[in-house]
């Protein structure tokens, strides 16, 4: 993926039905949220390009896995991406609900714009570029 190439990625999270993820996605899954943080994860034992999907301290998932394979790498070489809120994926009768994102680029460190609860938040609206 080289610079110049990058497309958003709409994706749906993986990982949503473990730990705190549903109760997460239900507090903070909302349009007016916005974005949501996206943080490498290099000792995770599952998967060594894994990106966790963040809001505040909350993990709401991750990207998936081919979605991951590809940002990773760019992600390690410094560029910045933020995961825009999509919608919520909710479907009776089923109770697991999820979350489709649209990973965007960012030409600035968000991490230098804002800082909230000790992880970077961008709201909608915001400068990302």
């Amino acid at each position: 993926m080289n610079k110049s190439a990058f497309s958003p990625i709409q994706t749906r999270l993986a990982g949503v039905t473990f730990d705190d993820c549903q109760a997460n996605i239900l507090k903070w899954g909302h349009r007016d949220i916005g974005y949501f943080s996206l943080e490498r994860e290099h000792d995770n034992p599952h998967d060594p390009n894994a990106v966790g999907v963040w809001f505040l301290n909350d993990r709401l998932g991750y990207l998936q896995k081919p979605v991951a394979e590809k940002l990773a790498p760019v992600m390690d070489a410094g560029r910045h991406f933020l995961a825009e809120f999509i919608c919520r994926n909710e479907y009776a009768p089923y109770e697991n609900v999820g979350l489709t994102v649209r990973i965007v680029e960012t030409t600035i460190q968000y991490a230098t714009e804002k800082m909230v609860g000790g992880r970077r938040q961008i709201k909608k609206g915001d400068r990302i570029d």
